[in-house]
């Protein structure tokens, strides 16, 4: 029979994992707040030496970078990679159309069971910005809350777009939540978003979508894009 008390932890091995997540959260720092530029290369040597670590978990850490599309390799370096200025704008037209869509079918095709998923994401997000306000858990907490939205609208060509723009976003995303100002207005835009699912209310489900995204592209013209990409 299982038993949680016969695996006997693998202390290096954990200490390896909580330093990985460590270089990681720290190299999206870098990123994030402009320290680190797009086309930027980087080095395990470097960056080993940067954060005084071993190379295994820096290793590891450009694993992680480079699955979700962030860095690329090249030979025995990285360069940091995300949308260009052009690209982005061209994104953020189509993903407040097909997110307001999604939002319009998620109200009319979610089960209660699905609303109640939502309503707990929104509950746990909700609560990180009151204890923590982690920017890095709160972009995936916020990357939750948009796919459980796109998989209630049971249509998998929205789904799959959302997701595509979502992983190329994704420094842009973690850059929105390291600043108070606007991730007290996610927050707010986000339970605009949920109510009027919740309530039954597809149109208004579609407007406060659109609208949210409407305000996110402003915001990322204005703050984000100077700062990652000068």
């Amino acid at each position: 029979m299982y038993n949680s008390k016969d695996i006997k932890p693998n202390k290096d091995k954990d200490e390896n994992l909580d330093l990985s997540t460590k270089a990681y959260t720290q190299i999206i720092d870098m990123i994030s707040s402009g320290s680190l530029k797009m086309g930027q290369i980087i080095t395990e040597d470097a960056m080993k030496n940067k954060l005084g670590m071993s190379k295994t978990p820096i290793r590891e850490a450009f694993a992680s970078l480079e699955f979700e599309g962030i860095i690329s390799k090249n030979g025995r370096s990285y360069s940091i990679i995300y949308p260009e200025k052009e690209e982005l704008n061209e994104i953020y037209e189509f993903k407040r159309e097909v997110e307001g869509l999604a939002s319009y079918f998620a109200t009319l095709r979610m089960t209660n069971e699905e609303k109640n998923d939502l309503k707990r994401i929104m509950d746990r997000i909700v609560r990180e910005n009151k204890e923590n306000g982690d920017p890095v858990v709160l972009a995936n907490l916020s990357g939750e809350l948009h796919e459980a939205i796109a998989k209630g609208g049971k249509n998998n060509l929205i789904r799959r777009d959302i997701e595509s723009m979502r992983l190329k976003l994704r420094i842009v995303r973690i850059s929105l939540f390291a600043s108070m100002e606007r991730k007290q207005e996610e927050l707010s835009e986000h339970l605009l978003i949920v109510n009027a699912i919740l309530n039954n209310n597809p149109e208004e489900a579609r407007k406060v979508m659109y609208d949210h995204q409407s305000d996110v592209w402003d915001y990322v013209k204005t703050k984000v894009v100077p700062r990652l990409y000068y």
